[in-house]
This record gives structure tokens, C-alpha cells and sequence, in this order.
């Protein structure tokens, strides 16, 4: 009886030590705090440009590869290119949403939401694309406003492509008066007003319609890039270009907040280190390499370039000072800091000029 009883009170104490030991177990935290409940993450990479294009062979698959090792493979990245997750204008909101880990495409194909990162498509500003995307990244860093436009994402790297000149077939374009009442293909809402500011008429068109319509005069002169000579063999079709840096198209590369959030302290720490402006130059450089590309074709087969400095540089500055001024007034009546985010951006011009020189 006495042993009997002995035996019950040792079961006891040892389902009563098992329930302790289980209910402890159930209650520790999978990890230290901020840590992921997931150790691994394969992100869900979207994107506007082609497979092959530079962005994701050199930049994205680069930040890809370094993620990887230097996470010990706990973060590995899935790639859907040429908006195969959803248009160039919807690639914001699917990181806002996390229908995409991580989101790139143009701020101008959102158009209205972001005003403040518009400066960048003021004439005159970019001269190269690392130049401009690294006047993108300091204003970013340094200017809350800009910052509070990109709030619901976790941005990565904002950059742009090299600034667009003015091509055409038939019209040598030197002075501003040379463009009144010139057909002209524009890029973007600031490039219409850019082109009407000078009493010319905007046509809003895609890339891959430009050949055919300067071939045929559907249009007079077009507002593109240099690489788009060498890419789109614009070259051929072109036969003086004016160059004055008119404007330049900004873009992003955003996370998903959740996302971030989900990582550990240390992947945190790793992605962190990854990103910002030297990506963003990085980036920008790629545009660049291909806008030499597109000169030099362009040279070669015969056209004529008109680089405007100097006296007739003064001229289209001038001319366009209404559209630099219409930018600042109306970024000022929405609350921001117009004119010191501007002036900042010319300081920023000058310095890297300088240095670079």
C-alpha cells in the first residue's frame, strides 16, 4: 500500500515537472526580440525592365548575390521582370501591399505622388545619370518631406537615368527660338511643359514609336536620352542633337515595410549596408555606360552635335526659368520647402561638378 502510494506521488511529480518543462518551451520566443519568426526569406523581386536588362543583371542580381552570402543563404531573391506581376504604374502600390517583396519602376508612372522628387526633371540640373542619382539620394537623406513621400515603403536605392537632349532629322535646333512651333516628342508632364514654355508643341508618344515618327515627320524633334540613340538606333534617323541636359527621368527600388520588419535585427543590419546612394550611383552609372554608347554611334554616323555653354547656354536658361519657378511655387503652396530643397539641388550640382572635375 505504502509503496503503491510512494509510486503515485513520483508519477505526479514527474507529469507535474513534464507540464512545467512543455508549457516553458511553449512560451520561449522562437528568437531574440525583433527577430523574424521566419529564418529564411525568398523575396518576390518586381520589376518594369527586360530580364536582360542591366538593372537586374548587374544592380538587382548583384544586391541579390551579396544578400545571399552575406546572410548565410537565408535571404535569396525571385525575380519577375517586364512587369510581370503587374504595369510600370502599379509597381508602388504592390510593395505598399506586398504583393511584391521589393518594387522597381519610374516615380513618373505614379504621376502626382510624388511632387518633391519631380525636381530632378527641372532642365538643367542632372548632367549624368550618377550625377542626378546622387543628387536624388542626398536630397532624399537630407530632407524629411522627401522621405515622408516614400513612408509607406521601405526604400532601397532611388536613382535616374541620364538627362535627355533634343534630336531631330530636319531642324538644327541652336537657340530656343529655333524649337517655336516645332512638333516635339515628350517623355512626361514636365517635359510638356518644358517643351511649351518654349513655344513648341508637346507629343506625348512611347519610345518605340520615335523612330518612325522623325523617319516620317510625324514629328519635328524628340526629347530623349543618349541611350536611347544606341538602344533604339535613333541614330539613324537623326541627324542633329542638341545638348543641354533638358531633364531627367528619377526612379525607385522599395521594400516592403512588413518585409523589412520580418528580418532579424542582423539581415536588418546586412541590407542596410547594402543600400542607399552608392547603389543608387551604381545604378545610375548603368544608364550612363549606354548613353556613351549612344553618342558615339550617333558621331559617327554623321550628326551634328549642337552642345549649348556659354552665351547660348544663358539663352535656354532664361527661356525656361518659368518652369523652374512654376515648380517651386506650387511645390511651396502644397507645404513644402520648394525653394530650399531647390537651392539645395544646385549646391549639390556645383559640388559634384567640382569634384568630379
Amino acid at each position: 500500500m505504502q509503496n503503491s502510494y510512494i509510486r503515485n506521488c513520483v508519477l505526479l511529480i514527474m507529469s507535474l515537472f513534464i507540464i512545467l518543462v512543455l508549457t516553458s518551451c511553449a512560451n520561449k520566443p522562437s528568437s531574440k526580440p525583433g527577430d523574424s519568426v521566419e529564418e529564411n526569406h525568398n523575396l518576390i523581386v518586381s520589376h518594369f525592365q527586360p530580364g536582360n536588362h542591366p538593372i537586374q543583371t548587374k544592380i538587382l542580381d548583384g544586391l541579390a548575390d551579396d544578400l545571399n552570402e552575406q546572410t548565410d543563404g537565408s535571404i535569396t531573391m525571385e525575380f519577375y521582370p517586364s512587369n510581370t506581376l503587374g504595369d510600370a504604374g502599379s509597381q508602388y502600390d504592390m510593395a505598399v501591399t506586398r504583393e511584391a517583396d521589393i518594387a522597381l519602376s519610374v516615380h513618373g508612372y505614379s504621376p502626382g505622388r510624388f511632387p518633391l522628387v519631380t525636381i530632378m526633371e527641372l532642365p538643367f540640373l542632372a548632367e549624368s545619370a550618377e550625377h542626378a542619382s546622387e543628387i536624388l539620394m542626398t536630397l532624399y537623406e537630407e530632407f524629411p518631406e522627401m522621405q515622408e513621400e516614400h513612408a509607406d515603403t521601405y526604400p532601397l536605392f532611388l536613382f535616374s537615368a541620364e538627362p535627355a537632349q533634343i534630336i531631330s532629322k530636319d531642324f538644327r535646333i541652336e537657340t530656343p527660338e529655333d524649337i517655336k512651333g516645332l512638333r516635339v516628342r515628350s517623355p512626361s508632364p514636365m517635359a510638356n511643359n518644358i517643351i511649351e514654355t518654349l513655344g513648341a508643341t508637346p507629343v506625348s508618344m512611347p519610345m518605340g514609336d520615335v523612330y518612325e515618327s522623325l523617319e516620317r515627320g510625324v514629328i519635328d524633334a524628340a526629347v530623349v536620352p543618349f541611350e536611347s540613340l544606341y538602344n533604339y538606333s535613333f541614330h539613324e534617323v537623326t541627324n542633329y542633337i542638341t545638348m543641354g541636359d533638358f531633364s531627367a527621368t528619377p526612379f525607385f527600388s522599395v521594400m516592403s515595410k512588413k518585409t523589412y520588419e520580418n528580418f532579424s535585427d542582423d539581415d536588418q543590419f546586412v541590407l542596410d549596408n547594402l543600400i542607399g546612394k552608392e547603389l543608387a550611383k551604381e545604378a545610375g552609372s548603368i544608364y550612363d555606360v549606354d548613353g556613351k554608347k549612344g553618342f558615339e554611334t550617333a558621331i559617327e554616323s554623321g550628326a551634328e552635335v549642337i552642345e549649348l555653354e556659354g552665351d547660348a547656354l544663358i539663352q535656354w536658361k532664361k527661356a525656361l526659368e518659368p518652369v523652374v519657378n512654376e515648380w517651386i511655387e506650387e511645390r511651396t503652396a502644397e507645404g513644402y520647402p520648394a525653394q530650399e530643397i531647390y537651392d539645395r539641388a544646385m549646391e549639390l550640382k556645383e559640388e559634384l561638378s567640382d569634384r568630379e572635375e
